[in-house]
């Protein structure tokens, strides 16, 4: 029998996660967790085409160029106090759920409102400083490749819904390596679909974008468990990633 065996389940639970992210850092995932999914037209036609409506206004974008990614984003309570709410709460709903269920067979929700990380939008641009107007001169935006951290009990599913990519490549600007082998996805009808993945477990990128490009996506948290670790050290590391992409 193993020490841990003797601790109370909540325990056994946290311990698990803390070493779950120490083997993380070097390198070392599950092979059980490679799985990925596309789930296409997730929002009614009629729901998104309203949303990117309310998206030609966009709140304040916070700015980030650090070692691995250079990009915009907003945060989701902003988003969520913005015109863009309405179509927004279809991702909150029932039949969002029971669509997520039946296309993977597994039963996620949406992490804990509290997260800023539940709901945000990213943006990329191939001409940050147009964008940003800002006359210094800026990196390519992006993102290298890297896995999450992991702040719940329960599995971490990081999802990818694309708004819209104009971009000169075949495929899309984000790529996944399940297994360590890199897959390309096809950009064309890619809008309004949602890549679903095990981001602590699954390598993944961005590629970086070239003049003339955008690439505008919402990304999704979502857990089987979505309890809040106890362990303060995960907690202090995602409140360091929030500021890195939010400035919260």
């Amino acid at each position: 029998m193993l020490w841990s065996d003797c601790l109370p389940p909540r325990l056994r639970e946290e311990l698990r996660l803390h070493q779950h992210n120490r083997d993380n850092r070097r390198g070392k995932v599950s092979k059980y967790a490679q799985t990925w999914f596309q789930i296409k037209d997730v929002f009614p036609q009629a729901i998104f085409s309203k949303l990117i409506v309310s998206l030609e206004r966009l709140p304040h974008l916070t700015r980030n160029e650090g070692a691995w990614r250079s990009g915009s984003a907003i945060d989701g309570r902003t988003l969520m106090a913005s015109q863009s709410r309405s179509p927004l709460l279809y991702l909150m709903s029932d039949e969002f759920a029971s669509r997520v269920r039946e296309e993977t067979g597994i039963i996620l929700t949406m992490v804990p409102e509290a997260d800023v990380n539940r709901l945000s939008l990213l943006y990329y641009s191939g001409d940050p400083e147009r964008d940003n107007r800002v006359t210094a001169r800026t990196r390519p935006d992006g993102c290298g490749w890297h896995v999450d951290g992991n702040i719940y009990l329960g599995q971490r599913w990081a999802g990818i819904l694309t708004l819209r990519e104009d971009t000169t490549d075949i495929e899309s600007k984000l790529e996944l390596k399940p297994h360590g082998e890199t897959k390309l996805i096809p950009r064309q009808g890619l809008e309004n679909s949602l890549i679903l993945f095990q981001g602590d477990h699954v390598s993944h990128r961005v590629r970086d974008m070239v003049s003339g490009e955008q690439r505008v996506v919402l990304s999704l948290l979502m857990s089987d468990n979505p309890t809040v670790t106890w362990n303060p050290w995960l907690r202090h590391y995602q409140r360091r990633v929030n500021r890195m992409f939010y400035g919260l």
